[in-house]
């Protein structure tokens, strides 16, 4: 019979479990992050599809391609400024691959999709925007357990130009009862005043900005964006994420979520940065979305440019995001 472990070794056990997951978490970005994931560099998304199908298959999931072409339209896509989170911009038609992940069967309406982009703009590595994701997703697909809570984890191509590979998946798959969306997660700044707001903030939404001020705007935490349909699983991310010294800022959007919200946002412009991601198409479509993002440009200046590389990552944080958010998927 073996001895009973004490305090001291179940740290060391502790310990050893998140270095070798920041590891983990570290060699999936830098794979990711090697170069641009972009249409236009031949054999990019190709290349990280297969990493991340390979990962996901060794984690005991059945991965899948889902291919889509898109029709030529004028449309709204990230702009890269904060205030400025919409331009409109001619696409043509286009060619894209989302990579879908299940464990013990298809999807099936009352799903969650756990979601994250892996293609990125032309000049960008793109290690924060959003091999952080990614990585992320990956690395929660390694630690879930179990078919008891169905998770479905969705790899989106083309959110670059306009979220088109999830308007293709909300069209295309049974309707999930929760959408979690993972986006820029890995940069964190320490420093007081590295974190920006976007102008008005304080008007609209008071309490978000007071929290953020109150901790110096040090760019030291993970936002928490949810809708009144998707307080629930916020709350129980949050206190899962607050287990893993992993800090949170929550917001609660306050716009109108019927039918018509997707042209009465446009009288709120100041919340428009609140739609830059995959969750946005599904909460147009009234399915309760929650978005775990850092911020992106609001904190990061590495954002949309070559200098958005593995090593300006923090993995610690990031690892304390893929235990508490496995936590709170386990949980129901």
């Amino acid at each position: 019979m073996s001895q009973p472990q004490g305090d001291s070794e179940l740290a060391d056990t502790d310990t050893d479990t998140d270095t070798a997951v920041q590891a983990r978490l570290r060699r999936d970005v830098e794979t990711l992050a090697a170069g641009p994931r972009h249409r236009a560099i031949a054999g990019s998304l190709a290349s990280a599809r297969q990493h991340c199908s390979n990962e996901l298959a060794a984690a005991g999931w059945s991965a899948s391609e889902q291919t889509f072409t898109t029709s030529p339209a004028l449309r709204m896509s990230d702009a890269g400024r904060p205030g400025a989170p919409i331009a409109l911009r001619w696409v043509p038609a286009l060619h894209g691959v989302n990579v879908i992940a299940t464990r013990g069967g298809p999807p099936q309406a009352g799903d969650t999709y756990l979601l994250a982009h892996l293609d990125t703009v032309r000049k960008s590595p793109g290690a924060d925007d959003n091999a952080s994701g990614v990585a992320v997703a990956l690395e929660v697909a390694r630690q879930l357990r179990g078919h008891a809570h169905r998770v479905v984890i969705v790899l989106t191509d083309l959110e670059e130009l306009g979220l088109l590979g999830a308007r293709h998946l909300l069209r295309s798959l049974p309707r999930p009862d929760l959408v979690v969306c993972l986006d820029a997660v890995g940069y964190y700044d320490d420093t007081d005043r590295s974190q920006a707001l976007p102008a008005g903030l304080g008007l609209v939404l008071p309490d978000v900005a007071r929290a953020v001020r109150d901790r110096a705007r040090r760019g030291d935490f993970l936002l928490v964006t949810h809708r009144d349909s998707s307080t629930t699983f916020a709350h129980r991310f949050q206190a899962a994420a607050d287990q893993e010294g992993l800090d949170t800022v929550p917001l609660r959007d306050p716009r109108w979520a019927g039918r018509g919200q997707r042209y009465s946002r446009w009288l709120n412009p100041v919340l428009m940065d609140l739609d830059r991601s995959d969750h946005s198409p599904f909460w147009r479509a009234q399915v309760p979305a929650v978005f775990l993002s850092g911020t992106a440009m609001l904190r990061n200046r590495s954002y949309h440019r070559a200098t958005d590389t593995s090593q300006t990552l923090d993995y610690s944080r990031m690892a304390a995001l893929a235990a508490g958010l496995t936590t709170s998927l386990q949980a129901g």
